[in-house]
């Protein structure tokens, strides 16, 4: 029992050490303006294909900072999906304990990996100034190409040598 115990603290402590881990910030030179609001964004596919609207759509200037992270929340929504999985995937199966066991694991990793969430902060831009866009001009670092050269001419052909007489 204290085994049992001592391994679910171990986890629980994990879990909390990790949330400051998957933190994504971003920045713009754009003075904040309003609250900041909060927004559960879903994906699927591992976090490559996004369930939800993008954060931030009714910011008519667009973002002054955004923030994506997996917070205590996600992780227990994580968590309750992975035990679902394990749950429904042990019921799948049909036959001895570790065949069982086995379509547990699969349904525990599966189900997570079909639906994840993660938490959304964000703030608004202030108006933009007066005739310049919200969204800053893309700038490259790119030269222009240099003109095409110029067709060589052809060499005058040499004169044919004149015969003394």
């Amino acid at each position: 029992m204290m085994k049992r115990q001592l391994t679910v603290v171990a986890a629980l402590a994990l879990m909390a050490s990790q949330t400051a881990c998957y933190t994504t910030r971003i920045v713009t030179a754009r003075a904040p303006e309003g609250p900041s609001y909060t927004d559960r964004q879903w994906f699927t596919v591992g976090g490559l294909a996004g369930l939800s609207q993008p954060a931030g759509q009714h910011c008519q200037n667009g973002l002054s900072w955004a923030e994506s992270k997996l917070s205590g929340t996600d992780w227990l929504i994580n968590a309750g999906l992975a035990v679902a999985g394990g749950i429904a995937g042990g019921l799948a199966c049909q036959g001895d304990s570790v065949q069982q066991t086995s379509c547990a694991t699969v349904g525990a990793w599966l189900v997570p990996f079909l639906l994840s969430s993660r938490t959304v902060e964000y703030t608004c831009a202030a108006g933009a100034p007066a005739g310049q866009p919200w969204m800053p001009q893309q700038q490259h670092n790119m030269q222009q190409p240099p003109p095409p050269a110029q067709p060589a001419q052809p060499a005058p052909a040499p004169a044919a040598p004149q015969s003394a007489q």
